[in-house]
């Protein structure tokens, strides 16, 4: 995407449709300063290099963007700005993160695959995480009611005729209703 014998803001402005100053403006968010930007690509380090690419998408034409773990080899400083420019894009951002912060900065719509199938959730990272976990207690506490239903089953029918078998059950009920109950 970049050419490395050209300077930053050759690069940024080669697919640009955008004036001089939003560029500069783009790059100094992403902190490019000044002259910074008549550095040739080359002597970039990883990082800058990953900072010059997104500031050539973000001066684009385009109104998508598809990014896969778009924080990894940024600083903080860098991901900080990154995140800034993201929130402030009109256009649609899809992405694949394992950064839990990033993910609870930019997004406002869930996308999770589960068992074959796409759930779309729409709200923040927080919301879905607070959702998900009402539904894995909700879920336990139905559990639980089953599992002292059936303990009592249990129970009586150890009380009427005793056996291994119904010995068996019944600790496997108690160790499961502990294991619940923590």
């Amino acid at each position: 995407m970049l050419d490395v014998n050209k300077t930053i803001l050759e690069n940024v402005s080669s697919t640009s449709i955008q004036n001089e100053t939003l560029m500069r403006t783009v790059l100094a968010r992403l902190r490019f300063f000044r002259d910074d930007v008549y550095k040739k690509v080359d002597v970039l380090s990883g990082g800058e290099r990953i900072k010059v690419a997104f500031a050539k998408l973000f001066v684009t034409d385009i109104n998508t963007l598809l990014l896969d773990e778009p924080t990894n080899f940024l600083d903080i400083e860098a991901m900080e700005a990154l995140e800034e420019l993201l929130r402030d894009y009109g256009g649609t951002i899809l992405l694949v993160s394992h950064d839990r912060r990033f993910i609870t900065r930019i997004a406002n719509r869930i996308f999770t695959i589960e068992n074959q199938k796409i759930n779309v959730f729409n709200g923040t990272y927080e919301a879905y995480k607070g959702r998900y976990e009402d539904q894995v207690q909700h879920a336990e506490d139905e559990e639980l009611l089953v599992l002292q239903t059936k303990i009592t089953e249990v129970l009586s029918k150890l009380s009427i005729e005793p056996s291994v078998k119904l010995e068996k059950e019944f600790a496997e009920l108690l160790a499961r209703k502990k294991e619940l109950e923590r």
